[in-house]
This record gives C-alpha cells, sequence and structure tokens, in this order.
C-alpha cells in the first residue's frame, strides 16, 4: 500500500514530518457549536501564498499535506492547490463539511490527484448543535461513491448529536464503500470533552464497525481517553506532525495556536529538532489523533528537553 510505504520510509529519518495540515480558509458556511476553527468572514488565503507553503513543505521533505479550513471548497483555487501538493511529491488529503460537494468538485479532485478526503457527518437529523447531518449531506456522499476516485472517510464528532444517530452515520458510510471513524468531543484547549454512557457505547460500536483501516491509522488511544482520562505517549507535534495556519505560522496542533508561532517559511530542521524532543504538558489529555498517529513511530525513541 502507498500510505505504508511512505511511511515505513520516514520510520527512519526522526525529523520528517509525516504530516502538515494547511489552513486554505478560515471562513466556513456553516457554525458548528462545538468547531473552534473558522469565522464567517475570513478570505481565503491567497493562492500565490499557499503554493509557496506547500513548496517549503516539500523543502521539509513533509509525506502528507491536509488541505484544512474552515470550509475547503470555499477556496476557488482548491483542486489547483490539490495539483501542486501532488506535484511536488507529497501526498494531498483534504478535510471538507461535504455541503458544498457536486460532481464537477469531485472529478476536479479526482483529477488532481487527490488522495483522500475526509468529511464530517455527526448525526442524522441537523440540530443546534451541528448542521453537518446526513439528511444534509446524503447527496454529497452518493455523488462521492458514484465519482470519486480517491479514498474517502466519514468522521463523526461523538457528542456533536445523539449518539445513536452517529452509529447509523456509520453505518451508512460503511453501506456506502467509505471508511468510517468517530471523533471525540474536544474543548477550545484540544482536551477531551467528558462524555456519557451511551456515547461511551456508541464509540464502542462505531470502532467495531470500522476497524477497516491500516493499523497505523487506529484511534485507540480514545478508548484510554475514556477509560482513564488521560494517555501515556509522547507527542511529536511540531515535528512530525503540525499545523499551519491562514497567516503562515505554525503551531503543534489546531489547538496549541502560538506555539511555536514561527512563520513556516522559516521553519527548519532545527525547529524539527526541537519540537521532536520537547515533552508536551497537553499530551496526556490530547484528543488530536493526527498528532498521536503521526508520533507512533517513534515511540521507543527517547524523548528530552531542548
Amino acid at each position: 500500500m502507498l500510505l505504508l510505504r511512505l511511511v515505513s520510509c520516514a520510520a527512519f529519518e526522526p525529523y520528517r514530518p509525516l504530516l502538515a495540515n494547511l489552513v486554505v480558509t478560515r471562513r466556513c458556511n456553516l457554525r458548528c457549536a462545538y468547531c473552534h476553527e473558522y469565522d464567517r468572514v475570513s478570505p481565503p488565503v491567497p493562492t500565490a501564498a499557499l503554493l509557496e507553503r506547500i513548496d517549503h513543505l516539500r523543502r521539509l521533505r513533509t509525506v502528507f499535506v491536509t488541505l484544512t479550513g474552515g470550509e475547503t471548497l470555499l477556496h476557488p483555487d482548491v483542486a489547483a492547490l490539490v495539483a501542486h501538493v501532488r506535484a511536488r511529491g507529497m501526498t494531498p488529503l483534504l478535510n471538507t463539511n461535504g455541503t458544498l460537494l457536486t460532481r464537477d468538485r469531485i472529478l476536479a479532485l479526482g483529477g488532481a490527484g487527490l488522495y483522500g478526503l475526509q468529511i464530517s457527518v455527526d448525526s442524522v437529523r441537523s440540530d443546534g448543535r451541528t448542521r453537518k447531518s446526513l439528511a444534509a449531506l446524503l447527496p454529497g456522499l452518493r455523488l462521492l461513491a458514484e465519482h470519486a476516485r480517491f479514498r474517502v472517510r466519514v468522521n463523526t464528532v461523538l457528542g456533536a448529536g445523539p449518539p445513536e444517530e452517529a452509529v447509523e452515520v456509520a453505518r451508512v458510510a460503511l453501506a456506502l464503500g467509505f471508511d468510517a471513524k468517530c471523533s471525540l468531543a474536544r474543548d477550545a484547549e484540544g482536551a477531551l470533552v467528558p462524555l456519557g454512557g451511551p456515547a461511551r457505547r456508541a464509540y464502542e460500536e462505531i470502532r467495531r464497525l470500522g476497524r477497516r483501516s491500516a493499523a497505523y491509522l487506529s484511534e485507540d488511544f480514545q478508548r484510554a481517553l475514556l477509560r482513564d482520562g488521560r494517555v501515556d505517549w509522547k507527542c511529536r507535534a511540531g515535528a512530525r506532525y503540525f499545523h499551519v495556519c491562514e497567516d503562515g505560522l505554525v503551531h503543534l496542533c489546531p489547538a496549541r495556536h502560538g506555539r511555536p508561532g514561527k512563520p513556516l517559511a522559516a521553519y527548519d530542521e532545527a525547529d524539527l529538532r526541537r519540537a521532536f524532543h520537547t515533552p508536551k504538558p497537553c499530551a496526556p489529555t490530547c484528543t488530536q489523533a493526527y498528532a498521536h498517529q503521526a508520533s507512533r513511530l517513534d515511540a521507543l525513541r527517547p524523548q528530552r528537553a531542548a
């Protein structure tokens, strides 16, 4: 598999980023109560600036680049950005809320070389907490099933809607041929929002239904968070994984803005080494799946304050 081959190659290069999030616009067309990563007014990041940021991610030898937002499909050149990631020898991924999917957009993303798309569907029906419902997004999901030439994963934020509806979303996603997973709702600091018994049972059911992804991509750390409220691990955020905001600044993850807050254009191997070896005090209660996954290769490598 392409993904496993790329990850295996990076395993021997600890200061090589596995995944970088790149915000293409902060604007979103929805207002989901649990989301902390959007606004309603920001213009798209200029395409020229994003192309330069993609080029620098290539200089850092990044493996995967996730175009994210806000709502990525509000950027008029999103397919061209996907193509540029691919042309620079990296693997492009994209996050979307799915409300703006059309046949033409799906074909354009596939033609640009998109490897994988993650779409958020949180409930069967829309309510005051989330607008990303199966009722609203099913037409777009069916278009993806018919036209997508890339992998599709449906993610449900557990706690955003009724737990039993999250399970139904996972079943529909799998029936359409997609991967299905769930994320745990988090607060603005990235810590777990406590879940009750029904939500915990729904998590176990979705986990059982959706175990089709590679073991490396598993999110079993969530079980420890739900059971114990904490996880013992070495976070390599800022090195193996980091988040580039709309202003072109590097952050450990979406919940850790300002750390380090350095311009991507100036981010280099010294920064990667520093972040790799620096323990993160927020790690025990972290819900950031990408940070956990990207750090797995280095579980046996020491971590020391730089």
